[in-house]
């Protein structure tokens, strides 16, 4: 709890032989610890009479505030990548804003992934099916069935490059038959490099 400035005055200016008791006795008189008063004599004696002021309980790097300008950045972000029919979620509006206006203007996922509720831009997840109904579709022998899928990745340089990862997985072993990695955006022409190469190494 704090200490009034009218109580921490009247430490400031105690002297246990002027006044003529025991600091056991001020304190006591004045309701605080021994502690509490040895605390406000050494701000003291190290910064004089501003000592008695206590230090601002604010924190040294307070939270960004944004306004509306930031949510409608965030709207046409989300816009913008519908437009290049690229992933529009929270994550990804939180890169886009990093690469476009800078990382000390970009609020967090979590910020934006409200503003998103908050403006009606999230559907309601729907109730998921149970378990019971999926029907597996995994091959029994290996080399029947083989699952190609391709993901964006950022790379941790100066530029954030993005690269696209081919894996190419065996369904019956789950042994991963080929995973490879292109500079362009997702293609068949890389996704066929992948499997050829594949191919040649594991056969058809």
């Amino acid at each position: 709890m704090a200490i009034p400035l009218h109580k921490r005055r009247k430490v400031a200016d105690f002297h246990p032989v002027r006044d003529g008791k025991t600091v056991t006795q001020f304190c006591k008189e004045l309701g605080i610890s021994r502690q509490t008063y040895h605390n406000i004599k050494s701000r003291i004696a190290q910064k004089g009479r501003a000592g008695i002021v206590p230090d601002s309980t604010a924190p040294k790097n307070p939270i960004k505030k944004f306004d509306e300008a930031d949510k409608i950045a965030v709207v046409h972000a989300r816009q913008e990548l519908m437009e290049q029919g690229l992933d529009y979620g929270p994550w990804s509006i939180y890169y886009f804003l990093v690469d476009t206006v800078g990382p000390d203007s970009t609020p967090s996922r979590s910020t934006i992934a409200s503003w998103l509720h908050e403006l009606g831009f999230v559907d309601a997840n729907a109730r998921k099916r149970p378990r019971s109904s999926y029907k597996r579709f995994a091959r029994d022998l290996v080399g029947e069935l083989w699952q190609i899928d391709g993901l964006v990745y950022r790379l941790f340089d100066h530029a954030h490059t993005h690269v696209t990862i081919y894996q190419i997985i065996d369904d019956a072993s789950r042994f991963d038959v080929g995973t490879t990695a292109f500079a362009l955006p997702e293609n068949g022409t890389d996704a066929r490099a992948a499997l050829a190469a594949a191919f040649a190494a594991y056969g058809t």
